[in-house]
Parts: C-alpha cells; sequence; structure tokens
C-alpha cells in the first residue's frame, strides 16, 4: 500500500470520527442516527481496509496475495469475461428501469404521494434517457 493509500485512509477515519461526533451531538432523532452510522460505518470499513492490508503484506501470505493480484489482471483483460460483464450490467439497468415503472405504478394504485410516483417514473426515465447519452458517446469514440 502506498503512502498515498494510507493517509487517503487516515482521512477517512478522521471523517468517519466527525461524522460519529456529529451524529451524537445533533439533537434530531432522524438525522443524527443516520449520520452516526455513516461515520461508524466509514471507520469500520477503513479499519478493515488496513486489516486487509496487514494480512496480505504477511510473508506467509504473500505468495497467494500474489497469485490472486495475478489472477484478477488476467480477468480484467479477458475479453469473454469483459463481454459478460457488459452484458450483466444491461440487464441489470433494464431490470432496474422496469421496476422503477413497475413501482410507480404500483404507487399510483395504492394512491401514494404524486411526489413519490413522478421520483419513481423519472429515475426511470432518466435511465433511460443517460443510457442512450452514454451509448452515442461510446458510439462516437469507437
Amino acid at each position: 500500500m502506498k503512502k498515498s493509500d494510507k493517509i487517503i485512509l487516515a482521512i477517512y477515519i478522521i471523517i468517519g470520527i466527525a461524522l460519529a461526533i456529529i451524529g451524537i451531538t445533533i439533537q434530531e432523532d432522524y438525522y443524527s442516527s443516520i449520520i452516526f452510522a455513516m461515520g461508524f460505518a466509514l471507520i469500520f470499513s477503513t479499519i478493515l481496509q488496513f486489516v486487509r492490508y496487514y494480512h496480505n503484506t504477511r510473508p506467509e501470505n504473500i505468495e497467494v496475495y500474489r497469485k490472486k493480484i495475478r489472477q484478477q489482471e488476467i480477468n480484467l483483460k479477458d475479453e469473454r469475461k469483459i463481454q459478460l460483464r457488459n452484458r450483466a450490467g444491461y440487464i441489470s439497468w433494464a431490470i432496474t428501469m422496469v421496476a422503477c415503472f413497475i413501482a410507480s405504478f404500483i404507487a399510483t394504485l395504492l394512491r401514494a404521494g404524486t411526489l413519490i410516483v413522478c421520483i419513481l417514473a423519472g429515475v426511470a426515465v432518466a435511465e433511460y434517457i443517460f443510457a442512450a447519452i452514454i451509448y452515442r458517446y461510446l458510439c462516437k469514440k469507437m
């Protein structure tokens, strides 16, 4: 792990501690618990990153870690796996878009607030528009 990575992780811990303290000191019940949870999660995930780094750099684990990194590099460049990742991303996008339309329809049937229905429908439309824009950009790029 480079020194800059360690510095960034230390900054994350400081931000997490600040969020946890802010969450404890704020008097709003709902927002204080959310801010505290975000701070605690940031601290915990950063500590786990340090533990993972320590575990992987121990002498008995270095060879296994190098093999794992080598396999990841191969998988990232494998054309078949690239196509599979692209296909999986497309399918998950399509499912999410359809789910937003279905959720907005169900929210309308259940007489949910207009704002909720508009947000759900808007998200689905925005996903479609962003996908079309990104597709055109990638077509021009290639």
